[in-house]
């Protein structure tokens, strides 16, 4: 039987390094639930085979459409329907982001 342990969003986003990262936390059937620690603005993109939730844990999180913006703070999260448009920044210095997509998740953009 397979180990069962918590994971520490805390003690992971401390791991990173540099302006931007995000990587893999756990599988969940045929989702992945990331972390991303943004210090920076990251590329306009879609997802072509995915929906997309991202939801802070730390910091607030902005979302740029193309014809409006949003704000998601701890506590709330936002799901982007596959093939829209999107790009995620921080509002402030940093933001840490739970997000969760199919695992096949093809990302465009740049």
């Amino acid at each position: 039987m397979e180990r069962i342990e918590k994971i520490s969003l805390r003690e992971e986003a401390g791991q990173a390094c540099g302006d931007w990262q995000n990587w893999p936390l756990a599988n969940v059937n045929d989702h992945v639930v990331r972390l991303s620690v943004m210090r920076r603005d990251f590329h306009w993109h879609r997802h072509t085979n995915s929906d997309e939730v991202l939801m802070p844990v730390e910091g607030s999180l902005i979302v740029d459409f193309e014809d409006h913006t949003l704000t998601i703070d701890v506590g709330e999260f936002v799901r982007v329907p596959r093939n829209v448009l999107h790009r995620t920044r921080p509002a402030g210095d940093k933001v840490v982001t739970v997000s969760f997509e199919h695992k096949d998740t093809s990302v465009t953009g740049g």
